[in-house]
This record gives structure tokens, C-alpha cells and sequence, in this order.
């Protein structure tokens, strides 16, 4: 199994994520210049604290499906059997 890193951990989450798309690039781009410099560089808690902020700004833009979230109108239409 290789070695998990921060880049390496970025490119499974973008490929778990097919809701992704060009308007997310600015985010991914900025995630992945900071992955690099906490695999490579000196592990400083603001820039970790920093990636973490991002990934999960970024993460709460995903459909709710996605999330494992229910929405609740899907439910009462299923409900109703639509």
C-alpha cells in the first residue's frame, strides 16, 4: 500500500466526486498548491488549518445525495410513490 499524502488524498476525494466541475477549479487548484506544501515542506498548523478550511468549504457544495443527506422533498415524493 503506498504511503497516504496530502496530494494523494485530494485526487481520491476528486475522484469520489463526479459532482465536481470547472467552477470548483479555483478551490482544487488552491487545495492541491497547499497538499504539496504540506507533503513537501515543513508541517505548520496554519497551513493545515488552512486546507482543512478549504476542503470543507469546498465539500459542502456537493448535492446532498452526495453528502449521504436525504432532501426531504425527494422523500415525500417517494413517499407518495413518484
Amino acid at each position: 500500500m503506498a504511503a497516504r499524502t496530502f496530494v494523494s488524498s485530494l485526487r481520491s476525494f476528486q475522484k469520489a466526486s463526479p459532482w465536481l466541475g470547472p467552477e470548483h477549479d479555483p478551490a482544487l487548484v488552491m487545495l492541491e498548491a497547499m497538499a504539496k506544501e504540506l507533503d513537501g515542506g515543513e508541517l505548520t498548523p496554519a497551513l493545515l488549518s488552512q486546507f482543512g478550511l478549504a476542503y470543507r468549504s469546498l465539500q459542502k457544495l456537493a448535492p446532498r445525495s452526495d453528502r449521504g443527506e436525504v432532501d426531504p422533498l425527494d422523500e415525500v415524493l417517494a413517499e407518495r410513490g413518484r
